[in-house]
């Protein structure tokens, strides 16, 4: 991979696919996006080319936080896919990269207006050389609302791990990771995560007894665990200030309760109350995410408007809150939310971390 000012030229080998591709670029919404998007009707079929593991994971990075969005219609349970457009032997192609977790690792695919093998006289195993305009940076924000667990702070493997504890503590056998993951990533409440999860156990004592049980047991882990165990992400501290230092206004929407999670940033050097303008907790609002109430408090208190402003998650419930209020949603892979769920949820850009914004930006 060699950089030519705003240009990557890339490299790889020709081979065969999966034989997947044709049926996909057949679907007449993803052709019709697909010339939208690049300007010219594709060929039902891709060009795959293996390359290093580290130009895919650049281009794979590129084309969640810039490519173009090739979006199914509504009502219709289908992948998203994302476009870069670029130039193969000096003809117009483009790089298309769905958003599904069992992508491959090493491959990239390229759509053109014609069969590419034959058009260039190439192989499977000869070179191809692909020259590719990397998509320029975001503007600005006026205002960025963060979520906190699993976005700005590494919690929700912590989370998982205390609550299968109190699991074994009430003889309930803890539900895999996948299970918790994907019912934390809906934004239920404490008392809806353990129904969800302990279904139709039955337990000795009347319901109220039952819960005083439960909460002096998940009290005493918290207590024990969380503030010795929880950290920010890598990078944390540095975006924060350096978004503070370019006057974006920042917030924060949680679906906890616990306030003094804001200490954390305390023990890095930072003054929560300087760095957020707005703090939504879940006791703040009626309705929680992924009801868009909590993001209309958070902007009303930040005094930015909604178009200015973006929503960073890491779960599904936080990006339909915030596309609901009308925002730019970035999607984050370090808690809840996979690659496809995120997607299909509608971000409008994902990103393996938060650290990644400092470069999805045009910061001073």
């Amino acid at each position: 991979m060699v950089e030519k000012e705003k240009e990557i030229v890339l490299r790889g080998t020709v081979q065969s696919g999966r034989g997947e591709a044709k049926g996909f670029m057949e679907i007449p919404w993803v052709s019709g996006q697909c010339k939208e998007n690049t300007g010219f009707q594709p060929y039902p079929g891709t060009l795959n080319l293996s390359v290093d593991r580290e130009t895919f994971l650049f281009i794979r990075k590129l084309a969640m936080s810039r490519g173009k969005r090739i979006i199914p219609p509504a009502g219709i349970d289908f992948c998203e896919a994302r476009i870069l457009p670029l130039q193969a032997g000096g003809f117009p192609a483009a790089l298309i990269y769905p958003m599904v977790n069992d992508y491959y690792q090493d491959t990239l695919e390229v759509i053109a207006p014609f069969v590419l093998k034959e058009h260039l006289g190439i192989e499977d195993g000869e070179q191809l050389e692909l020259t590719l305009a990397v998509p320029s940076q975001f503007p600005r924000p006026q205002g960025i609302i963060f979520d906190l667990d699993g976005t700005l702070m590494d919690s929700v493997d912590l989370y998982y791990s205390m609550l299968c504890e109190g699991c074994l503590k009430f003889g309930v056998i803890p539900p895999s990771k996948e299970t918790v993951m994907e019912i934390m990533g809906k934004g239920l409440g404490f008392w809806e995560t353990w129904e969800a999860i302990t279904g139709d156990i039955k337990f000795e004592g009347s319901r109220e007894e039952l819960q005083g049980r439960i909460v002096e047991v998940f009290e005493e882990i918290w207590d024990r665990r969380y503030e010795k165990e929880v950290t920010l992400f890598a990078g944390v501290k540095d975006l924060l200030q350096n978004l503070l230092k370019n006057q974006v206004t920042m917030g924060v929407v949680t679906s906890s309760f616990y306030i003094k999670k804001m200490d954390l940033f305390k023990k890095v050097g930072l003054d929560p109350d300087h760095l957020f303008k707005a703090i939504v907790t879940r006791k703040d609002t009626v309705k929680n995410k992924p009801d868009p109430e909590p993001i209309y408090r958070c902007l009303e208190k930040m005094g930015v408007m909604a178009d200015e402003c973006l929503c960073v998650g890491d779960s599904t419930c936080d990006v339909a809150a915030g596309r609901e209020a009308g925002l730019f949603t970035i999607g984050v892979l370090t808690g809840t939310g996979t690659l496809e769920s995120l997607s299909k949820e509608g971000a409008d850009v994902i990103i393996d971390s938060v650290e990644e914004m400092e470069e999805l930006l045009d910061l001073e």
